[in-house]
């Protein structure tokens, strides 16, 4: 029987990442609908080399180091690919990404090969240029290479689905949209599992009690990787003016995930005087973020980068908890009121903004129904079998 063979150099299981994250979320609500699905993947040390989980079957290459790309993972999942294609003749492969760039000579069959764009290096290199870093200029060589690499390798899939609609229109536009011969580019959102991410004002309580957050506490919430390019430290600059200018609404935030940059962030809420009102959390289990989001008043997105649609905003909001985001990520459609959109590098205008957003009475669901995971997941189904039009 045919089915959906899933390519991704991630899933949550290596880290977790908002691209990780709806690679697995897609791959299991199609098997949710009943239809069979393998994710092709990096290694995953620990974890047997083929495995079941959700109704998925994960098949973890063990040559390829864990979470990149490499040689061995073109090679290997190119093998791999082809020994599912044997298996399940008809099947249609989804990219997330670039993961099935060196699988391409396998297409033009009966499979329906359809890419998974989270973003362009078009983007990419706009964001590295226009942030004024010297080391993020210096790397954008690579998005120059990546980008004859897209030229050569989006004319030869089927379809291409955009996580958002700034994705959809840099497909769209020059250089892509000219010279890649591009196949048809539908827009769909990123889903949320509504099931797990919901409001659930208890355990936002007991997490604030776990946490010494005091419960009239106004707390806002970063959560994601700690890497430069997110500017968590526009988070800890928007606490720091609150706390200032609205004493009275004894803000406190919460850090949550991990990487690189908690050190210089403890650094700077310490220099700033407000390492008392900050909670760095680390790393939190995908199931246990729900509590997060729903012991928080407001969460914060100030990445500087051209962002689709990121998974925390749209968890946030199932959550009930409002967002604000920078001007450089995508609005969400029919959630207006639900999210403020900020020039976030403007710390008076992240504050203010911080400063009235709130959950509504009885934390209602803020997420428009066409986020849902369920609808997300039918829609992937048409453009993957090639039953709906872009």
């Amino acid at each position: 029987m045919s089915g959906v063979v899933v390519l991704t150099r991630g899933l949550p299981h290596h880290r977790a990442g908002g691209m990780e994250s709806v690679a697995w979320d897609v791959s299991r609500a199609l098997a949710a609908r009943g239809e069979p699905v393998v994710v092709l993947t990096t290694s995953l040390p620990g974890r047997p080399a083929e495995f079941v989980q959700d109704g998925v079957r994960v098949r973890a290459l063990p040559a390829a180091p864990p979470g990149r790309y490499s040689r061995a993972w073109w090679r290997s999942s190119r093998r791999a690919l082809h020994e599912e294609l044997h298996r399940a003749p008809g099947s249609a492969v989804l990219s997330v990404s670039a993961a099935a760039f060196g699988c391409l000579d396998l297409a033009g069959g009966d499979s329906r090969f359809v890419l998974q764009a989270h973003g362009t290096s078009v983007m990419e290199l706009r964001s590295k240029l226009a942030g004024g870093s010297p080391r993020a200029a210096a790397t954008a060589v690579r998005n120059a290479h990546g980008l004859l690499r897209d030229l050569r390798s989006y004319r030869r899939f089927d379809a291409v689905v955009a996580v958002g609609p700034s994705v959809a229109a840099s497909l769209g536009s020059f250089p892509l949209g000219r010279w890649a011969a591009m196949p048809p580019v539908s827009t769909l959102a990123n889903g949320v599992d509504t099931g797990v991410f919901r409001p659930d004002a208890a355990a936002g309580a007991r997490l604030r009690a776990a946490l010494g957050v005091p419960a009239p506490a106004h707390v806002l919430l970063a959560a994601g990787r700690l890497h430069p390019q997110k500017r968590v430290d526009r988070a800890v600059r928007c606490l720091h003016a609150l706390a200032l200018t609205a004493p009275g609404l004894d803000p406190h935030l919460l850090v949550v995930g991990g990487g690189p940059q908690e050190g210089p962030l403890r650094a700077l809420a310490a220099r700033l005087g407000v390492a008392r009102r900050v909670r760095f959390t680390g790393p939190v289990a995908r199931e246990d973020l729900p509590a997060h989001y729903a012991a928080a008043d407001v969460s914060l997105l100030t990445s500087p980068w051209r962002e689709g649609l990121p998974m925390s905003v749209l968890e946030s909001l199932a959550c009930g908890t409002p967002a604000i985001t920078s001007l450089t990520t995508a609005p969400v459609e029919g959630a207006e009121g639900a999210v403020t959109r900020v020039e976030a590098a403007d710390t008076a205008a992240l504050a203010a903004a911080a400063a009235v957003a709130r959950p509504g009475p009885g934390r209602p669901v803020l997420l428009p129904g066409r986020y849902d995971l369920r609808r997300v997941a039918q829609a992937y189904s048409e453009v993957l079998h090639g039953r709906a039009a872009p």
